[in-house]
């Protein structure tokens, strides 16, 4: 009867659908956000990985003569582990486009770091680049299910690994260029990878923007 009808639940709302929920992989896969994810992965890949290739040798150069600040990056870097749900966290509260502007501007900063002589100094931008590292893939598979949806998931996904991959090659000639030039050398590749990540910063102020608009 109508009592009944009155007390029944009423159904909860549905979750928003995905950007890419019934889209073809080709369109996804050809669409200016996608490409934009994948300019900002490949860009920011070179620079990760160089700073993991040189950085004992640069503490070495600094000083670092027993190593103490290199087993230290190696634990620093273990315990940004840790950060992983808080990440998670960022992603659901304030967006994707939050989350990738984190992992921008820590991953920077470390490499201005690297440009100072100081060793204490070097601890700090390990911290940065390890908890930037993190945040960088974190927000990038976090971006793919939030912003493209989950049915052409790992096609998205293998294809940013295939492309950060190739262009985290140039991590070999970036160091033979640092080992070469010596401390002019290390100095340039450093402002370079600084320079690199800084420059994709703007595509995450725009993702940003543009999840914050969908949203009100």
């Amino acid at each position: 009867d109508a009592s009944d009808a009155s007390d029944a639940p009423s159904p909860s709302p549905s979750a928003p659908a995905s950007p890419g929920r019934g889209r073809a992989r080709r369109e996804l896969m050809t669409s200016g956000e996608y490409i934009l994810l994948l300019a900002w992965f490949s860009v920011i890949m070179p620079p990760m990985q160089y700073y993991i290739m040189s950085i004992g040798y640069q503490l070495e150069r600094k000083g670092d003569d027993d190593g103490l600040y290199t087993s230290l990056f190696a634990v620093l870097y273990g315990l940004a582990a840790a950060l992983a749900p808080p990440a998670g966290m960022i992603a659901d509260r304030f967006g994707v486009g939050v989350g990738q502007g984190v992992a921008t501007s820590t991953l920077a900063i470390s490499f201005l770091i690297l440009l100072s002589p100081s060793l204490p100094a070097q601890v700090v931008g390990m911290a940065f680049y390890s908890v930037g590292r993190l945040f960088v893939f974190a927000m990038y598979f976090s971006n793919l299910g939030r912003r493209f949806g989950f049915e052409h998931y790992g096609a998205l996904a293998g294809t940013g690994m295939l492309c950060a991959s190739f262009a985290s090659l140039l991590q070999y000639p970036m160091f033979t260029a640092a080992v070469d030039g010596g401390t002019e050398g290390e100095n340039a590749v450093n402002a370079g990878c600084a320079a690199a990540v800084a420059a994709v910063f703007p595509y995450t102020a725009w993702l940003a923007a543009r999840e914050r608009r969908k949203l009100l």
